[in-house]
């Protein structure tokens, strides 16, 4: 009976031991981020059209980033401007220099630029830009309405043919 009731300890012991463990390991484990891209119902036009979204491993659902309605100086159509800019997401994330997102201007072209930065001291270029704004597209309010998703206030993504500002990308992950 003795032996029994220190086997009962010990295996209650072991057992408590190993489901600590499994609950340090799920908290310290890193989110688990996708961006990729898909379709999405535009209410304005009344289709479905892609959609640059990011899927987490901390969200039920994956949160529509930006919409692609229009082509980029006629040369990219919708879809292939999703699939470009969603690839560009991917590989900042990856490379942990998407903590935040601004907007910028790229001397090259003059047009509007939405750039993926590692810290907030890092500049709007061409080496950290995600993507190019179609002509007459306001950074601005391409941030702005980025923001509105980030704070919860605003749950429609950014349509791509619409002052500085930062844009903490975790927040709308997590």
């Amino acid at each position: 009976m003795k032996n029994s009731l220190i086997t009962i300890a010990l295996v209650s012991g072991l057992t408590i031991s190993s489901i600590v463990v499994s609950i340090a390991a799920i908290a310290q484990s890193p989110t688990k981020v996708r961006f990729y891209c898909g379709q999405t119902f535009d209410p304005n036009s009344n289709a479905i059209v892609p959609t640059t979204l990011v899927a987490s491993s901390s969200r039920r659902e994956p949160v529509a980033l930006i919409q692609w309605k229009s082509k980029l100086s006629g040369k990219y159509t919708p879809q292939v401007r999703c699939n470009m800019v969603s690839a560009n997401f991917q590989q900042a994330w990856s490379a942990k220099r998407l903590n935040y997102i601004t907007a910028g201007i790229d001397k090259q072209s003059g047009l509007g630029i939405i750039c993926g930065m590692k810290d907030r001291a890092t500049s709007c270029t061409r080496s950290s830009m995600l993507f190019t704004l179609a002509n007459g597209a306001e950074a601005s309010e391409t941030i702005e309405r980025m923001k509105d998703i980030q704070t919860g206030t605003g749950s429609n993504p950014v349509p791509q043919s619409s002052g500085d500002g930062i844009v903490d990308i975790s927040s709308i992950i997590n």
